[in-house]
């Protein structure tokens, strides 16, 4: 006899996730979900797309379920199965990124959780137009959907396949019914709106009560851009998905008499009130300071996130080749991330820079928005033939001095340009510059970017916006969890982090690497305008509330990097210093590799050889005879554990193309260039040619190098 297992504690949901993602066509959306759903018998995982070209296609297997499905269905209505594959295909789930997937099922259905297969970043579909496989895993609400369906499952599969967009007779009493279900799932759904400058919170309930105490209609559109679930709340409500409520263009009026719609509101907060969480949407600046220490040494943005971790924050794991740096830090990425969290990976290379890492303004394509007061009167000034430049610049000076950007960015902000010169000045009215053609050709270069200056009337535009790095996307998601009672880990993996010159490329973040007892930043950094903006925007609050910035303690930053590659770049000590160093010797890990081996060569040069053995070999020629460092030699994970196979008995052609591929490339380009004579030896005249040595290779095995290493095997016959 046994006990129940102890409750868990689930990561809390961001009710941001999804910002500026939406998704247009709701109902055939989760229409397609429920029909996999009930095609797969309400298995809880659903593997249901595959992989085509940059984007993802229905699996065979589910087509083939959903297919036996709805067969009666495409019989009587006289369509094909490839219309309904067509339709299928071209669904958002198929098209749409994952976060607005998430957003729906997650955060307001609770239908499904979706993710992609592959372990990457929910924000990996955001940019590069590619789709990548994804799985639904089902919750209780798709049992609730099926035992309501259940009295009449042909004619519900009818709705949902009406709703995919196929030309199919419908029972609307049945529909009706569908859309109340669903409509009670969402129930609990979270959304917010921006009301004169403060955050709104509510659920459809405080709709409901909105209508009946007022009788008038109720206005959801928010001061500043809509994002995450109310985007999808705007779908749903114009799909009229929500039977209680008309609605059109962000306006909600009662469709049900005021009785009717105050007792079922009231049912609604009954509902709520037995599974209330609380949500905490305030975002607190903690003072850590005591009455016997000076403010000025704690202040800057923190977060209280008692995480405590056996982890290093600041790590670098480095050593020579092969020696399973990245595989370690992936394998205990795991365990730091086992209870929840999030990580992201970048791999650093020479022209990497601050505006990658951190952010930086970039032009972004955004919904096209009414242009305000302030934007015409700006866009007059600016298309105003009877004006010189001298006076649109005047004119714009007295427009932006006293503004929250300041004249800095008076050019950025309008894109203005001329041949003619004009005089630039300063806030306080001072001449700027005798030459101000630098400003002409910056205005010159983002104009096309700027929104005051696109004509295009069609639904997208160009905007110059911050765009953040992977720095910043961890920063913002690790403070984000810190507010919450149970905070996450966040990690930053950075692959090859000494292939960048680091100062630049971390800025002004390299102060606040220094932690303190507590692993917060010890000293807080000044943030940038746009920082503070961004921030604001991603955490609430005033940009002000963010104008000194910490690391807080349930963020890591974990690297890995290899001082042996051409390319390199080095660390001053200072930046050294931040850093707890893990170095994995050349030996580290080879009982993993011991006892494989691999028949190589033909012939009398025919020889099963221990990969291990056989590495060891050439890294007593490298170090001993050649005089070569440790971080030139080779680790026992130079071959990828891919190619050395679970069992003893390596796979001969894997272990041949990657032997020639990096073994040999390595040897021959980098760490035996000045001894190719002698290491390989075998080879004869033609050491100096690469495919050469392959092609001896290939035939010869061991027996290409230095008798130092090839004697080791000469004794051996093919079996031993």
């Amino acid at each position: 006899m046994t006990r129940p297992t102890s409750i868990k504690e689930y990561e809390e949901l961001d009710l941001k996730l999804g910002i500026k993602s939406s998704l247009p066509k709701v109902r055939s959306t989760l229409a397609l979900a429920i029909l996999f759903a009930e095609a797969a018998g309400l298995k809880s995982e659903i593997h249901y797309s595959l992989s085509q070209g940059s984007g993802i296609v229905i699996s065979e297997e589910m087509k083939n379920q959903i297919v036996v499905l709805l067969s009666q269905i495409l019989i009587d209505a006289s369509l094909s199965e490839d219309e309904l594959i067509d339709e299928v295909n071209d669904n958002l789930l198929f098209k749409a990124q994952l976060e607005p997937l998430i957003v729906s099922f997650e955060l307001i259905w609770k239908y499904a959780e979706i993710d992609f297969v592959a372990d990457m970043a929910a924000s990996a579909e955001r940019t590069g137009g590619n789709r990548y496989e994804k799985v639904l895993r089902l919750t209780t609400n798709a049992d609730l959907l099926h035992n309501v369906m259940k009295a009449n499952l042909n004619g519900y599969y009818h709705i949902l396949v009406k709703w995919l967009g196929l030309a199919v007779p419908i029972d609307e009493e049945l529909e009706r019914t569908l859309i109340s279900t669903l409509s009670i799932f969402s129930e609990g759904a979270v959304f917010k709106l921006v009301d004169q400058g403060n955050d709104l919170i509510f659920n459809q309930e405080g709709i409901y009560e909105a209508l009946v105490e007022s009788s008038d209609q109720v206005n959801l559109r928010s001061d500043a851009e809509p994002k995450g679930p109310l985007r999808i709340l705007n779908s749903f409500l114009g799909e009229t998905l929500n039977p209680n409520l008309d609605y059109n263009n962000w306006v909600a009026s009662s469709k049900e008499n005021t009785e009717e719609l105050h007792e079922y509101r009231q049912r609604v907060e009954n509902y709520l009130k037995l599974n209330a969480k609380k949500i905490d949407t305030r975002y607190e600046i903690v003072d850590s300071t005591t009455d016997n220490e000076v403010k000025e040494e704690k202040e800057g943005l923190v977060f209280n996130t008692n995480l405590e971790s056996n982890f290093s924050r600041n790590r670098i794991v480095f050593g020579p080749p092969g020696t399973g740096k990245s595989f370690k830090i992936n394998d205990e990425k795991k365990k730091l991330l086992a209870n929840g969290g999030e990580y992201e990976r970048v791999t650093f290379h020479e022209d990497y820079s601050y505006a990658h890492f951190v952010g930086t303004y970039k032009p972004t394509m955004v919904d096209k928005k009414e242009r305000s007061d302030a934007e015409k009167e700006t866009l007059k000034v600016l298309e105003d033939d009877n004006l010189s430049w001298q006076e649109k610049y005047d004119r714009l000076y007295e427009k932006f001095k006293d503004g929250d950007n300041g004249l800095t960015r008076l050019l950025i902000l309008v894109g203005m340009y001329s041949d003619d010169n004009f005089e630039t000045k300063k806030v306080d009215g001072t001449e700027a510059q005798k030459n101000n053609s630098v400003e002409r050709n910056h205005g010159r270069a983002i104009r096309p970017f700027v929104n005051l200056v696109d004509e295009d009337e069609s639904a997208h535009e160009i905007s110059y916006e911050y765009v953040p790095g992977p720095f910043m996307r961890m920063y913002v998601k690790a403070l984000k969890s810190a507010r919450t009672e149970n905070p996450k880990p966040y990690l930053l993996i950075i692959e090859e982090i000494n292939r960048a010159t680091v100062a630049p490329v971390f800025g002004d973040v390299f102060q606040i690497l220094d932690r303190d007892d507590d692993e917060v930043s010890d000293y807080p950094i000044e943030a940038s305008e746009d920082i503070k903006k961004y921030l604001s925007k991603e955490l609430g609050g005033s940009p002000d509330d963010y104008s000194k910035i910490k690391i807080p303690n349930n963020m890591f930053l974990w690297a890995t990097m290899n001082s042996a590659d051409q390319g390199v770049k080095p660390m001053d000590t200072a930046f050294k210093r931040r850093w707890d160093f893990e170095y994995i010797s050349i030996d580290d890990g080879e009982d993993k590799i011991a006892g494989k081996k691999v028949t190589i060569g033909k012939g009398k040069y025919k020889r099963k050889v221990e990969w291990n053995e056989l590495r060891k070999a050439i890294n007593d020629e490298l170090a001993i005879n050649y005089k070569l460092n440790e971080d030139k030699l080779i680790g026992p994970f130079f071959l990828s554990r891919k190619v050395l196979g679970d069992g003893e008995e390596i796979d001969q052609s894997k272990f041949i193309k990657a032997f020639k591929s990096k073994i040999l490339m390595y040897l021959f380009e980098d760490a035996a260039r000045t001894k190719r004579k002698s290491l390989f030896e075998g080879v004869g005249e033609n050491f100096n040619r690469y495919s050469s040595v392959v092609k001896t290779f290939e035939e010869k095995g061991v027996f290409i190098f230095s008798k130092n290493i090839s004697d080791k095997f000469d004794s051996q016959s093919e079996e031993e």
